[in-house]
């Protein structure tokens, strides 16, 4: 299925401007395969387009998708999660259709295909493209002497290890890992709090093995089916395939005394096939937390990094890494 029909329900060529306006009536958030350009007026326009280009080639070295070049203008949250909502941002162009699909495939080596680009213009012949990419067969492809690629909802420049895997054909599941608060309640000079941990194979063809989830906790200990784990648990899966995520709630105990204390969890997860991966939450329910169900979370978030490889959390070279672990 083509992205367009996955994300708008038609096929790119079918789209009309007041698609647009009614897909950002209401929230949305870039992910793997969505990405949201808005056009204002302040800054050199070949930044604009050289940022066209950069997400390009990122859709191109990843899974494919959509970019939305005249989104409303995108929020940022303090984690680095990005959203779009509201009015469009649509501005006057020359571009048509094969200019611009021209324009990004002789600025990408090598040379892509799969490029297919819509142009929707509103009463006052304002434009706003929509990008269609496809998962290039012919990775690794380079912008700017750059390699690109889509991770965790962003482009950025690709690790090392991910360009040696695309130069070597080598296919690799993408595993993400998410945790989000459920419930609080108070029982017996404790806080019982309830999350629910899931584990998501993202890459349709390719399943992963042997793979390993760590939870740690500072502070409390964790809970799961009535048994005390401690503050650091781990389990084990043999396989974890597309459209079959690894999801399960487990229970974080804390003393009421250390309530007033941030609560730290990081989620490790990793298997036979893919790199390890690192999901950090810190949150707080020192003041006005309500028993029952949360719907939002985010009154209680302080901080939230989600699918990071253990090389981008730490500020820590390995050198000295090894060296803390050792007490050197």
């Amino acid at each position: 299925m083509k992205y367009s029909v996955a994300i708008f329900n038609k096929d790119l060529y079918d789209l009309v401007y007041d698609d647009l306006i009614v897909f950002f009536e209401t929230s949305k958030d870039e992910n793997l395969n969505l990405e949201f350009k808005s056009f204002v007026p302040q800054g050199a326009y070949a930044d604009k387009e050289a940022a066209i280009k950069k997400a390009t080639c990122g859709l191109l070295n990843s899974e494919g998708g959509i970019i939305i070049w005249g989104a409303p203008i995108e929020v940022r949250d303090v984690n680095g999660n990005t959203s779009a909502v509201g009015n469009l941002t649509p501005f006057t162009s020359q571009l048509d259709r094969d200019r611009l699909i021209n324009i990004l495939s002789s600025s990408i080596t090598p040379m892509p295909v799969g490029i297919r680009v819509q142009i929707l213009k509103n009463p006052a012949n304002e434009s706003i493209f929509v990008i269609e990419v496809e998962k290039s067969i012919e990775r690794p492809h380079q912008y700017d002497n750059k390699y690109f690629i889509r991770l965790d909802g962003q482009t950025r420049v690709a690790p090392h290890y991910l360009i040696k895997a695309l130069m070597t054909s080598v296919e690799f599941p993408i595993l993400r890992g998410h945790i989000r608060l459920k419930h609080i309640r108070v029982e017996a000079g404790s806080v019982l709090i309830t999350f629910r941990k899931l584990l998501f194979n993202s890459s349709e063809y390719i399943n992963d093995l042997n793979v390993r989830m760590r939870l740690v906790v500072v502070p409390g200990k964790i809970i799961v089916n009535n048994d005390n784990k401690g503050s650091n648990f781990i389990q084990d899966f043999p396989i974890i395939s597309n459209g079959a995520p690894l999801m399960s709630n487990f229970i974080l105990k804390i003393p009421l005394e250390n309530v007033n204390n941030d609560i730290n969890i990081m989620f490790q997860f990793g298997g036979e096939k893919s790199p390890s991966k690192i999901s950090r939450y810190k949150y707080s329910i020192a003041s006005g937390h309500v028993a029952g169900e949360i719907e939002n979370e985010a009154p209680y978030l302080i901080e939230k990094t989600e699918n990071r490889l253990p090389s981008e959390t730490s500020l820590n070279s390995v050198e000295e890494n090894i060296n803390l672990l050792l007490g050197q």
